[in-house]
This record gives structure tokens, C-alpha cells and sequence, in this order.
């Protein structure tokens, strides 16, 4: 008989096909088909956004999403929202949004899902266990199959929980603003495989989700996962660690910019 603890990791499995149908690679280069970062998709009323890394969004106009893996692939046009800062390296939210064009947008409606307002957790309060997930593209498990024209990726998806806030300053972060997550790298699940094992380098992830399974959803059998933040920074001084910006950021920069009607963060507010 399945155990509770069972039944809950298949509800985060299961959730593992909303998460990709809106989340995209972002590469440079359509010789070489270089990994630069990863987006997701949202949409808030009548607009349609790209989130990603500030760092990845810095690229926009140069870089390019995938339509089909027979590379067909579109530049993605629109105005963009960035969190402007002298040093990059130092910024502690590194993130930006694209609203989207009218365009592009109908090609990108072919191939990706939009995540709604009502599926981002923002006012989150973070818990220390393995609710969440993260769910990228790094640049290692991105290539052209071997004599094909076939462009082949596959997902990282990562089990994970939120680091004790005491330790974030350790890092130069904020837990008001900041999600600090564990990335253990010897037990990183390989969904071709169905088995754990090692997993990769996280570049290219920057721009990811990270998504929160809540264990109520098991009674109803709702397959729900809500988006608590953006992954911007593998730690370089710790390799364990994956730095995020909430949720809260992302829909305050927009409603700074746009005119829409959205609920206010009771975590963060953005001047």
C-alpha cells in the first residue's frame, strides 16, 4: 500500500507537465544553439509576460526561445521590465519581465501554456521540507541529437526545500525578498531513467521556477502546483545552494509599470 509520503511525491510528479508546458529554454547563438537562462510564462488579465533572470533578460533582442524541436524558433518581441543595477553580480532581485507582443505572441501560444494570476503564490510563507520543486533547463542537457536536426533537451526537475532563514545573510540575501534552496546534487532524479542518481551543473537555469506542491491537494487529487519565486544565482561560494527572487517581486514590477489589477504583496513592497 502506498505510503502518505508516497502519494504525496507522485503529486509532485504529477505536477511535472504544467511546470515544462510553460517554461522555456532561452538560447543565443543558432549555429552553436548555446544555453543562456530559462523563462516561464504568465499571464495577468490581457497581458502576457516572459519572467526570467535580469542577468538572461540583459540578452533580449539577441536571444531566442524554441517552438518544436525540429528548431523552429522566434526572437521573442515586446517591452521589457528590468531591475537596473551598476552591478549586476550584486543584485539581489535579478529579475525581469517581457510583456510580450502581439506577434509573437500566437506562435507562442502553439507551444507553450500560459501559468494564470491565480496559480502565483505570492504572500508565501516558506516551510522547511521538500514541497518544492525546481524546474529548468541547464546548458549541459541541451544538443543536437547525434546525425539528426533534432535539438534534444531534457528537463532538470529538482526536489528541494527552503534553507533555515538565520543562514541567509550568509549569503548577502533577504528572506522578505529571497527564497534560498538546497540543490543536492547526488540525488537529482532522472526522468528518463525513473531513478535518482548525479545530476548536472546548474547553468542555465537562471529564470526558473520554483514551484510549491501543497500536501492538501492530495485529498482532493488537484494537481496544482503554484509558482512561489524565480531562480536567479547558483551559489558559487556554496554549490549546495539555489537562489531565488519571490514571486511578490515579479508581480510588483509589473503592476510599477502596468495598470492592472492585482493584489498588493503583505511580504514586499517595491518603491
Amino acid at each position: 500500500m502506498e505510503t502518505s509520503a508516497e502519494s504525496y511525491r507522485n503529486l509532485q510528479f504529477a505536477s511535472v507537465g504544467t511546470m515544462r508546458s510553460c517554461t522555456c529554454i532561452i538560447m543565443l547563438d543558432t549555429t552553436s544553439y548555446k544555453a543562456h537562462g530559462t523563462g516561464i510564462f504568465i499571464q495577468i488579465q490581457e497581458h502576457y509576460f516572459l519572467i526570467s533572470a535580469a542577468h538572461v533578460m540583459d540578452k533580449h533582442g539577441e536571444f531566442f526561445i524554441f517552438l518544436s524541436r525540429e528548431k523552429e524558433i522566434i526572437k521573442p518581441g515586446g517591452d521589457t521590465y528590468i531591475n537596473r543595477t551598476e552591478n549586476r553580480e550584486k543584485d539581489e532581485l535579478d529579475i525581469a519581465v517581457l510583456r510580450l507582443d502581439d506577434d509573437c505572441l500566437p506562435h507562442i501560444k502553439r507551444s507553450y501554456s500560459f501559468l494564470q494570476a491565480e496559480d502565483l503564490a505570492i504572500n508565501h510563507i516558506f516551510q522547511s521540507w521538500e514541497y518544492y520543486t525546481f524546474l529548468g533547463y541547464p546548458a549541459s542537457r541541451a544538443k543536437i541529437k547525434y546525425k539528426t536536426d533534432i535539438f534534444d533537451i531534457t528537463t532538470l526537475f529538482h526536489f528541494t526545500a527552503p534553507i533555515e532563514v538565520e543562514y541567509y545573510a550568509e549569503f548577502g540575501r533577504n528572506p522578505f525578498v529571497n527564497v534560498v534552496v538546497s540543490y543536492n546534487k547526488k540525488q537529482v532524479y532522472d526522468g528518463r531513467k525513473g531513478i535518482f542518481g548525479t545530476g548536472p551543473d546548474l547553468y542555465g537555469i537562471s529564470g526558473c521556477g520554483l514551484w510549491f506542491t501543497d500536501p492538501s491537494d492530495l485529498k482532493g487529487g488537484i494537481i496544482k502546483p503554484k509558482l512561489t519565486a524565480i531562480m536567479t544565482d547558483w551559489c558559487i561560494k556554496n554549490k549546495n545552494i539555489v537562489i531565488g527572487t519571490r514571486i511578490d517581486v515579479v508581480t510588483g514590477m509589473i503592476k510599477k509599470f502596468i495598470d492592472i489589477d492585482f493584489p498588493d504583496s503583505r511580504i514586499v513592497k517595491l518603491r
